[in-house]
């Protein structure tokens, strides 16, 4: 049996040319109104300074309060390494992830999941980290993350070399 080579080079653009996938399985609680790691992160090598990665996020979390005056507020944002591609709005408006819940003492909100694509251009062929980090709007809100129901809770991040 002969073995072929592919030369990536001569490959089509948008081409899929590797896949890294990671979980999260950590039931991790932030409490911290500046953003902190959340355990979910994958890296990958490009073959090509041209080439593009894809990335897929779906974090499992759920937000809390501590009080019953707090709208439930909260926000991500994703890294490539120290560089952010994505956070969202600090203003407290639209802050990412927003869940209002009055009048109930150590309020929860559901169980839910951030789904998130972003298609980057790294420029490198150097192996790169990308994190999802989060952050409360107040003292009296927290993030659980991977919020172990019935022990099944898991997040996900997918990262995809794409031939450029």
């Amino acid at each position: 049996m002969a073995l072929i080579t592919l030369n990536k080079l001569a490959l089509p653009t948008g081409t899929i040319i590797q896949t890294v996938n990671d979980s999260d399985t950590a039931n991790t609680v932030v409490s911290s109104t500046t953003y902190a790691d959340t355990g979910l992160t994958a890296s990958i090598t490009p073959s090509s300074t041209s080439n593009k990665i894809l990335i897929i996020i779906s974090q499992d979390f759920q937000l809390e309060t501590t009080t019953s005056t707090d709208a439930i507020m909260g926000g991500f944002k994703l890294l490539r390494d120290s560089t952010t591609l994505y956070t969202g709005s600090d203003d407290g408006n639209s802050f990412g992830v927003r869940i209002f819940q009055q009048g109930v003492n150590n309020s929860r909100g559901m169980n839910n999941v951030w789904n998130y694509t972003f298609f980057d251009t790294p420029s490198s062929t150097s192996s790169i980290t990308y994190k999802t980090q989060c952050r409360t709007y107040n003292t009296n809100s927290r993030f659980r993350l991977n919020n172990q129901i019935n022990g099944i809770s898991k997040s996900f991040i997918t990262l995809q070399e794409i031939q450029g």
